[in-house]
């Protein structure tokens, strides 16, 4: 440092260091074209990260790695020009406690000059904005990801602006409500698809919308029609409006969402529902425990049953003594091993005690997405009944069974009760409950009409029938004819009648020797007069005996014009000579006759044929003539010709298709309707390392990881079988036997609404994957790190703040005070890191007891009470009893919830728990009469780094990490957590425990 600036240093030192210390911003002041450090207050040591002994050190001697940086090059061009320098949100590396570390900074460097002008010194200012520009990074990520999660759960979006009747709709939003892609949308036709039976509802729900009083929340679900009237499709549309502050309606905007399935489904469970409670079988239902959990109104009645609290009871309370053991070694582990069993057993009445016979089908129920058990279900028919006529049938039904022809028993009303063994063999029915179904089904559909009708007309006056008609085979669905005699039967006693009784003669074996003889009889006229090709016969001479009807239509000639060596007639004169010269050639050495020639049509067309003939022979070998026929090949020839050029063509497309596809950096790939993969691009092919053949065949699926197979199956066959679009993440192994993780997504191509291809995409996501692990890794260290660090700031601020407050410097002691709560503040939020890294990697652990509820709750609330003075918090508390969880944990979702409303309720003076005892859960609120929450924000407060701010007066600091934790705390006691929330009025975040009630 030169003479002079050590001058101008020592003659401004004093204004310096005194402006320097007392500002809160990092300062710093160099002298010297060496930059040695002359004043450095406590903020830009701070920053510096090296410690406090930096005064007259050089600044890239204490800094040595800004030395690769841009800012060494700009520090000594301010010294050498005398030019100031700024830059804000610069990315400056710095070592602190041996490690090199990313800083966003806004600087300046100012030139210090002597009244020559010459610079003599630089006073350096900085600005620590890192959080602030990783957060707003942070924001723009999860922008990104709201648009990525609407665009996969097919909403559609719409923005309506009323004053200026402006309409912004996107594409899907559009196609929900009826609308096609080009079709323009104007403001004054909206509803212009809507179902005229739901427009009064929907203008209503849109003026309630439009009242600011009401909050502007907007939630509806109508119908949407096509040009034609039709039923297109159930949409649900959610939004809200906005008003300005003159409650003036300026915006009105949402979304829209395909519920079509959902009310169908919901529509077809109702009906089965109905159906289950009025059948006669008695239907249960119940865990994989074999736990009864429901049963219809037949079992109530069958076996005795006064409650539900006495029904839902281990199920195998349900079966009588004497095949319990049965049911437990044979029935339970077939049901939830090999997923049903079938059998007879014996219920018990449950007041009586008697055995009940019934014939039971019980069977497991899977999980139609991931396949797993969760649950049984049973079929109980009660044999009483069957059982009670078995004994008086039985001799009968032993001298039916032997005979040959079909017979059958039905009641009055035509259910089929019994088949002998020839009539189940005939039909091809296989168990006795196959064949117990109306008589309807057991004769083919044509012939229903003369059952409803002639039949029972006949069986309701004579009591007798008899005639023809055709039974259905069970197995093939081939119709049957059989000579039928069915006849009432009726009651000895009574004389009424009780039932039908049927005996069937097999007809087929008739009706084949009919058939053949009717086929032979019109075998030449069907093969001649229907042919569209013309036939002919000659005799020993090669004249014409025979043409049929084409011949004669062709030419115009009559057929006896055609006999004799008329027919060649219609050839074209140069043609004829080969033609008849051909003819007798070949009768000479006896062979089979072709010859082409061109034919003169009745309207003067002349088409090329071929005509061919082959000898024939008697029974004593004596050449007798030909038969043959005469083929037009005109427009075979043609269509040969355009097939080679659709095919050209055909292949072309292909080659384009191909070209353009092997570019895509993605994998491509199309699959048939059955799944089976029939193609891929090269991308694909490259990938895998295999040859294409290999790739589309099964043996792709063994590149995919052992531990994503099911799943990945799993939702491919979903797709399949419902049509919707299918997406899944798995690891894919490449060429060189490394697992990469994919997002695989493919959409039906529909076809006259009929599925007749999928197209594919495999995307590389590893990247990604990788990164996210790299984020949570890095938070888990960096919060664990910094742990101990701040427990010794900690600990000395402790110190100092006694020391300065036993030598009376109390407003020094406060200022430590202020300070020590700021490192509370920063150990609550590396707390909150590591938490959500132990989320994140399933370390969080539970220390579960069981503990009082509202006592644990009340010391929470004594202890916060403390940290307040403004707020009130009021206890509202009913009896919960105790629970089995993690006490601390539920301490610390309480202490955020409060913690919260305080920050978010800062006008306000009160803050209410309440606690209450519902439906074997224990619940806990926390109600604010803050800021509130915005309908469009209230889904996304629990997620991870996601804060609600307030007005442009006030902002609420913090990482946005605490509800998340509390949620998946919850989550993972097997609770539950939501939220409540008018806008300007106030929160109310609720969360439920399960209970025991025994223990309450």
């Amino acid at each position: 440092m030169s003479n002079q600036a050590d001058l101008n240093f020592q003659q401004n030192e004093n204004i310096f260091r005194t402006l320097i210390e007392e500002t809160s911003t990092p300062v710093g002041l160099y002298v010297g074209a060496e930059m040695k450090i002359k004043v450095a207050n406590k903020a830009i040591i701070k920053a510096f990260g090296k410690g406090d002994d930096v005064i007259d050190k050089l600044y890239f001697d204490l800094l040595p790695e800004l030395k690769n940086q841009a800012i060494f090059g700009i520090l000594n061009n301010v010294y050498q020009t005398g030019e100031a320098y700024e830059q804000n949100e610069a990315l400056i590396n710095i070592v602190v406690n041996n490690e090199l570390q990313l800083f966003y900074y806004n600087y300046s460097f100012k030139p210090l000059k002597d009244s020559n002008g010459h610079v003599w010194g630089i006073l350096n200012t900085a600005a620590d904005v890192t959080e602030l520009v990783l957060t707003r990074l942070k924001l723009k990520e999860s922008e990104e990801r709201k648009q990525f999660t609407l665009q996969a759960a097919e909403l559609g979006t719409w923005d309506l602006y009323p004053p200026k009747q402006i309409v912004i709709w996107d594409e899907r939003c559009k196609e929900l409500c009826g609308y096609a892609k080009d079709e323009e949308v104007h403001y004054d036709g909206l509803l212009k698809y809507l179902h005229p039976d739901d427009e009064d509802r929907l203008k209503q729900a849109v003026q309630n919308a439009f009242n600011w009083e009401t909050g502007g929340n907007y939630d509806i679900t109508f119908r949407v029609i096509d040009h034609t009237g039709n039923i297109k499709y159930w949409t649900r549309c959610k939004g809200k409006a906005y008003f300005d502050h003159n409650n003036e309606l300026w915006r009105f905007a949402g979304t829209v969402q395909d519920v079509t399935r959902e009310l169908q489904d919901k529509l077809e469970q109702q009906k089965l529902i109905a159906l289950i409670e009025n059948t006669g079988d008695v239907i249960a239902v119940g865990g994989m425990d074999a736990a009864v959990t429901y049963i219809n109104k037949a079992g109530y009645t069958m076996l005795g049953i006064d409650s539900e609290k006495e029904a839902l009871r281990p199920g195998i309370e349900y079966f009588y003594a004497n095949d319990i053991q049965q049911v437990m070694d044979e029935l339970i582990p077939a049901v939830q091993q090999k997923g049903a069993w079938n059998g007879e057993l014996h219920y018990r009445h449950f007041k009586t005690g008697e055995p009940i016979p019934v014939y039971l089908n019980a069977f497991r129920i899977d999980d139609p997405l991931t396949g797993e058990p969760i649950g049984m279900a049973s079929i109980a028919r009660d044999l009483r009944p069957e059982k009670a006529a078995h004994n008086e049938q039985y001799k009968l039904l032993t001298l039916i069974d032997h005979s040959s022809d079909f017979v059958s028993l039905s009641d009055l009303e035509g259910n089929v009760s019994y088949v002998n063994a020839a009539g189940r063999i005939m039909l091809g029915i296989k168990s006795h409950e196959e064949l117990q179904t109306h008589n309807s089904q057991y004769i083919i559909p044509s012939e229903i009409s003369k059952l409803t009708g002639k039949i029972s007309k006949a069986l309701q006056k004579d009591g007798k029938w008899s005639g023809e008609i055709n039974y259905r085979h069970f197995e093939t669905g081939e119709p049957i004819p059989v000579f039928d005699t069915t006849m009432l039967v009726y009651d000895t006693t009574t004389g009424k009648p009780q039932g039908r009784a049927t005996i069937a003669r097999d007809l087929r074996r008739e009706v084949a020797d009919k058939k053949a003889l009717t086929d032979s009889e019109h075998l030449l006229k069907s093969i001649t007069n229907a042919s569209p090709t013309a036939l002919w016969m000659s005799d020993a001479t090669g004249e014409m005996i025979y043409v049929n009807q084409t011949w004669i239509e062709w030419t115009g000639m009559s057929y006896e014009e055609h006999m004799g060596n008329g027919w060649t007639k219609a050839i074209l004169p140069e043609d004829r000579p080969k033609a008849g010269e051909k003819l007798i050639s070949d009768i000479a050495s006896r062979s089979p006759y072709e010859v082409d020639f061109r034919l003169m049509r009745k309207d003067g067309e002349i088409r090329w044929c071929v005509a061919t003939g082959n000898p024939q022979f008697n029974q004593d070998g004596v050449f007798t003539g030909y038969v043959g026929s005469c083929i037009d090949i005109t427009d075979k020839t043609n269509a040969e010709m355009q097939l080679i050029l659709k095919n050209r063509e055909l292949n072309d497309q292909i080659k384009q298709f191909e070209f353009v596809t092997n570019f895509v950096p993605v994998q491509l790939w199309t699959a048939q309707t059955d799944g089976q993969l029939d193609y891929v691009n090269k991308t694909a092919v490259d990938f895998f390392g295999m040859p294409p053949r290999e790739v589309v065949g099964p043996e792709w699926f063994t590149r995919v990881h052992p531990d994503d197979q099911a799943g990945c199956i799993a939702a491919w066959t979903n797709s399949l079988k419902t049509g919707e679009v299918y997406q899944y993440e798995f690891r894919l192994m490449d060429k060189n036997g490394v697992y990469k993780w994919h997002l695989a997504r493919a959409l039906p191509f529909i076809l006259d609404d009929k599925i007749i291809k999928w197209f594919g995409t495999n995307t590389d996501i590893d990247e990604q994957k990788q990164l996210q692990r790299q984020k949570d890794d890095f938070l888990g260290i960096a919060s664990h790190e910094l742990k101990t660090p701040v427990t010794s700031i900690k600990a000395y601020a402790q110190v100092l703040g006694a020391m300065l407050t036993k030598e009376g410097e109390h407003k020094k002691a406060e200022m430590v005070i202020r300070m020590d709560a700021q490192v509370n503040r920063l150990t609550n939020l590396i707390g909150d890191l590591l938490d959500v890294t132990k989320i994140n990697s399933g370390r969080l652990q539970f220390n579960k007891t069981w503990f009082n509820f509202n006592l644990a709750i009340k010391e929470t609330i004594d202890d916060l009470q403390h940290t307040t003075q403004k707020h009130t918090l009021i206890e509202n508390f009913t009896e919960t009893g105790n629970i089995y969880s993690d006490k601390d944990r539920i301490s610390q979702v309480i202490t955020n919830l409060i913690t919260n409303a305080i920050k978010y309720s800062p006008h306000t003076d009160k803050i209410i728990i309440s606690t209450r005892l519902e439906e074997n859960e224990a619940i806990v609120c926390v109600q604010d009469f803050g800021i509130g929450i915005p309908d469009d924000k209230k889904d996304r407060v629990f997620e991870q780094f996601y804060r609600v701010s307030g007005n442009k007066q006030h902002t609420f600091p913090g990482l946005g990490l605490g509800l998340y934790i509390s949620s998946e705390i919850i989550k993972r006691e097997g609770g539950r957590m939501w939220v409540n929330s008018v806008e300007g009025k106030g929160s109310t975040f609720c969360f439920a425990l399960p209970v025991d009630i025994s223990k309450i």
